[in-house]
C-alpha cells in the first residue's frame, strides 16, 4: 500500500475507515507539509481527530528536531516501550528533514534577531529553519512559530 494510501488506512494499531476526503483542487494540494511534534503526538494518539492538512499534503516530513523531541517524550513517558514503537513506526510512514549547512545559515539568521531571542526555543528556530530552507510550510498546534515571519505556518 502506497504511503499517502496508508496514512488514511492504518496508524499507531487503529484502523481509519476509508471515509471520503474533502475535496481539493490541484491548486490546494499541498506538495510537502512539515509537521511538528505536537502534530506527530495528536495523530499518534487513538481516537483523536486527524489534522486535516495531513490529508491535502502530498508528502509528509518530519523536521529531524521534532523527531528528537518525539524520542525525548516517548522516553520520559510511564509507557516508553508502546511510544518508542510508535515513533518508530511513525518513520517509516513519514520521511525526516535533515539539516544541511544552508540551513544553519536560516538558522544563525533565525537566532540573530533579536524579535526572535527571547520568544523561540532553539529546537523551534531549528524546524523554522529546515522549513525555510526548503520552503516547506509547518503544520503545528504551537502559536510561538507565528514570530518567524518568514516561516509559512499552518495551525491545527
Amino acid at each position: 500500500m502506497a504511503r499517502a494510501q496508508r496514512l488514511v488506512v492504518e496508524r499507531s494499531g487503529r484502523f481509519i475507515s476509508a471515509r471520503p476526503r474533502r475535496a481539493v483542487s490541484a491548486l490546494e494540494m499541498i506538495d510537502r507539509l512539515a509537521v511538528d511534534a505536537n502534530v506527530a503526538i495528536d495523530f499518534m494518539r487513538p481516537n483523536r481527530p486527524d489534522p486535516p492538512p495531513l490529508h491535502d499534503a502530498r508528502a509528509v516530513v518530519l523536521p529531524l528536531p521534532a523527531v528528537g523531541e518525539l524520542f525525548a517524550g516517548a522516553e520520559q513517558s510511564n509507557r516508553n516501550a508502546e511510544n518508542l514503537a510508535k515513533v518508530e513506526e511513525l518513520l517509516d510512514w513519514w520521511k525526516v528533514l535533515n539539516p544541511d549547512t544552508e540551513t544553519a545559515r536560516v538558522y544563525g539568521r533565525l537566532r540573530r534577531s533579536e524579535a526572535l531571542a527571547g520568544a523561540a526555543r532553539v529546537n523551534d528556530l531549528w524546524i523554522a529553519a529546515l522549513c525555510i530552507r526548503y520552503d516547506i510550510p509547518l503544520l503545528t498546534g504551537d502559536y510561538g512559530f507565528d514570530v518567524i515571519a518568514e516561516l509559512k505556518v499552518i495551525h491545527w
